[in-house]
């Protein structure tokens, strides 16, 4: 039993460890870095240093990466019932996380990643405004 309490605590308090940013510029291989803030909730700021700006803005993250479903539904009410049927569809929010980031210069970066709670890694990609695409390193 105070392994698994000891399990479980470790396991909430490392959940809120803030997580280390790599940008790799796709057009010249330049690497650049920035921190998420550690909470516990799966959202919170991020700030950057790309190119000599600063970057500032917010990050999400959903274990379920976003996708909805539709599908089946069946009712009884007393002695009748009802039932209806339907395609189920899903519709994905293109990973599991999510970072939106302006620098007060004016380039906007939109990342999308995907991150593995057991490794405490993750990759995505991100796309400035002006088109600058870069690989996106996640480790926490």
């Amino acid at each position: 039993m105070k392994n698994t309490i000891l399990a479980l605590t470790t396991a909430i308090a490392l959940s809120g460890c803030a997580a280390g940013l790599t940008f790799i510029d796709r057009s010249d291989g330049n690497s650049y870095s920035g921190t998420t803030s550690a909470t516990v909730s799966g959202n919170g700021t991020v700030t950057a240093s790309i190119e000599g700006a600063e970057y500032v803005g917010t990050w999400i993250y959903s274990a379920s990466g976003g996708a909805y479903t539709i599908g089946n539904a069946f009712a009884t009410s007393g002695s009748t019932s009802a039932f209806a049927t339907g395609n189920s569809y899903s519709v994905s929010a293109q990973g599991n996380g999510l970072i939106n980031m302006k620098s007060s210069s004016g380039p906007f970066l939109r990342c999308v990643f995907n991150f593995n709670t057991l490794s405490n890694k993750g990759t995505g990609e991100c796309l400035r405004n002006d088109g600058r695409n870069y690989d996106l390193y996640v480790k926490r």
